[in-house]
């Protein structure tokens, strides 16, 4: 037929043309204007946004701009870094309100994520806090002084006997010097050495248990919580060797009083009320649903729980 088109007489397209035609990235951006043609005519403009195609960086807008570049750099921005905050608050604008056409906003866990986060603060700032008066802070302390207990505190000079260097002997040897100590206390305030050499601390004055679990280990620390004597005691083990120790002063642990703990008590205070503050608003939110859980959709959960662990 004359006029009629064969396959021959098409001209094909050219490589170039076709490579582009199978870049994912043109594909990403047309399946976008698909999915965006069809919720505008699905569902008409983006939620929130009453006049989709205009962008106004009104007064208040820029306001806003000026005061976060202030607050991050310290002063006023310059007219070209005000008009690159502009520049990047409308590139930000077009892409948040693309993706909201798009719905790129629902069924997001990091945006769900997010949202929660703000609610919380929300909640936070709707339970500001005033300060509690003493009788209150006092009153918080008697239901919970065991948080507040203050341990004991000891105060002594020690000798170490090395368990590398004498082996078996070290703790016989440290009660023989024992011995000779008890009998003549003089004898500690001599120059010459009565033990080892070591790197650990000579003496330590008003070291908790903590202090001392830190330095010579746990079993020294218990052995000496058992002591309530002044004057030589031991000999003590820990994780280097043995010890004879010479206790000079003890304080022993008792209920702390408000003085001693305020700040941590008022601390705590906050931090219960504003958790008791921000249950009540998620309560009074959560009044406002009907919440239903299917049973069907438990039932696997159950029958798992319920099978028979199988033996090893």
């Amino acid at each position: 037929l004359q006029g009629a088109e064969t396959q021959a007489d098409r001209a094909p397209l050219p490589p170039r043309f076709m490579a582009v035609l199978r870049e994912p990235l043109v594909h990403f951006l047309l399946l976008g204007a698909l999915l965006f043609g069809l919720y505008g005519l699905v569902n008409g403009s983006p939620p929130g946004l009453a006049t989709p195609n205009r962008i106004e960086v009104d007064a208040p807008a820029i306001a806003r701009l000026k005061a976060d570049w202030q607050r991050q750099w310290g002063g006023e921005p310059t007219p070209a870094e005000l008009q690159t905050l502009i520049d990047q608050y409308i590139h930000d604008e077009v892409f948040y309100r693309e993706a909201l056409a798009l719905g790129f906003d629902q069924n997001d866990i990091i945006v769900r994520r997010r949202l929660i986060q703000k609610m919380e603060f929300l909640a936070e700032d709707v339970s500001a806090l005033r300060e509690p008066s003493d009788e209150e802070l006092q009153v918080y302390l008697a239901e919970h002084g065991d948080r507040y207990y203050v341990p004991g505190r000891v105060s002594f000079a020690q000798v170490y006997f090395s368990g590398e260097l004498r082996g078996d002997r070290a703790e016989a040897e440290a009660q023989t010097v024992l011995n000779q100590l008890r009998a003549n206390p003089q004898l500690g305030l001599s120059k010459k050495p009565l033990g080892d050499r070591t790197m650990l601390p000579a003496s330590l004055t008003l070291a908790s248990a903590q202090t001392l679990t830190n330095a010579f280990g746990v079993s020294f620390a218990q052995a000496l919580a058992a002591v309530t004597e002044l004057g030589w005691q031991g000999p003590f083990p820990s994780v280097y060797g043995t010890h004879l120790v010479n206790v000079t002063e003890r304080e022993p642990g008792h209920g702390a009083t408000l003085a001693e703990v305020r700040g941590a008590v008022r601390l705590d205070w906050l931090n219960d009320q504003r958790q008791q503050h921000e249950t009540a608003v998620y309560q009074q939110l959560r009044d406002r649903y009907k919440i239903t859980i299917t049973p069907a959709a438990l039932e696997p959960l159950t029958a798992q729980a319920a099978l028979p662990l199988e033996a090893d």
